[in-house]
């Protein structure tokens, strides 16, 4: 294996605890990895916005790739070194659909997420509604519609994410986004994300690499979901997180302790051990 010099680090349910608290280890942990010389980027499905109490904790982090990769952001120049977004027409047509079902639909652009104020002050009754009352999460904006941002909008967006009341919907609303050009993630806490389609973890941080000068050999993966394989199928190192499904698991190199137990501790650890 080659000598690891990029550490990519999802956020939910890797760095974090079940809590949604930041521990001294892990915060420690991080800081042991930027000492020793390797980048380290944050990769993750949340906009730039949900990461501004994070990036205050941790300043010197300074490569983020944000909504599942469909932006790169050098931080420390301000440059969005990557850019993919949806196309708008996908987005209102998708967003028209899902009106039909007892869901909520964040729009992600410019940083931020948007949501309808209704939904937002009932996100208890969603399937992703822990997402909703994250500790970090400064950058959800509560609108009248977000059919009617859409459509005042001129420019594309990042990404759509889906949150259900009744799970069953969920299949019938994947069918009708499988008939645009998109990528699809259903999250570990049945959310629908829907990215431009080539727009993965995985495409973001191999732009990052490019952007770096770093091979993917020499870059190491660590996450808990399906939006995590992208990037573990393409690195030299991939770890997985103990309270990860079976099949992100089965995907990675090594698997860490849970993310209550600190376990990106242990996962920082080994690719230290790797340099």
């Amino acid at each position: 294996m080659a000598k690891i010099k990029l550490a990519a680090l999802d956020v939910d349910g890797t760095l974090i605890r079940r809590d949604l608290s930041l521990s001294k280890a892990v915060e420690q942990a991080l800081q042991s990895l930027h000492d020793a010389g390797v980048e380290v980027a944050i990769v993750t499905g949340r906009t730039m916005g949900e990461l501004l109490h994070f990036r205050k904790l941790l300043p010197w982090i300074r490569y983020f790739v944000v909504s599942n990769g469909s932006i790169g952001l050098d931080a420390e120049r301000n440059v969005r070194f990557y850019e993919k977004l949806l196309p708008l027409d996908i987005a209102r047509a998708v967003e028209r659909e899902a009106r039909k079902y007892p869901v909520m639909t964040e729009v992600y652009t410019e940083g931020m997420s948007y949501v309808n104020r209704d939904c937002w002050e009932h996100s208890e009754l969603y399937t992703a509604e822990f997402l909703h009352h994250f500790s970090l999460a400064d950058g959800r904006v509560p609108v009248e519609s977000v059919g009617a941002l859409l459509d005042e909008r001129t420019e594309d967006i990042e990404k759509l994410y889906i949150s259900f009341r009744e799970i069953e919907d969920l299949p019938k609303l994947r069918a009708f986004c499988e008939t645009f050009p998109v990528d699809l993630v259903v999250s570990i806490h049945d959310g629908l994300e829907v990215n431009q389609k080539g727009v993965e973890k995985g495409s973001g941080l191999l732009a990052l690499c490019d952007y770096l000068g770093i091979s993917p050999e020499e870059t190491a993966a660590v996450g808990d979901g399906m939006a995590d394989v992208a990037m573990f199928r393409r690195v030299g190192l991939s770890i997985a997180m103990e309270n990860a499904l079976d099949s992100v698991r089965e995907s990675a190199d090594l698997v860490a302790p849970d993310n209550d137990l600190d376990g990106a501790v242990w996962a920082i650890e080994r690719i230290l051990n790797a340099r």
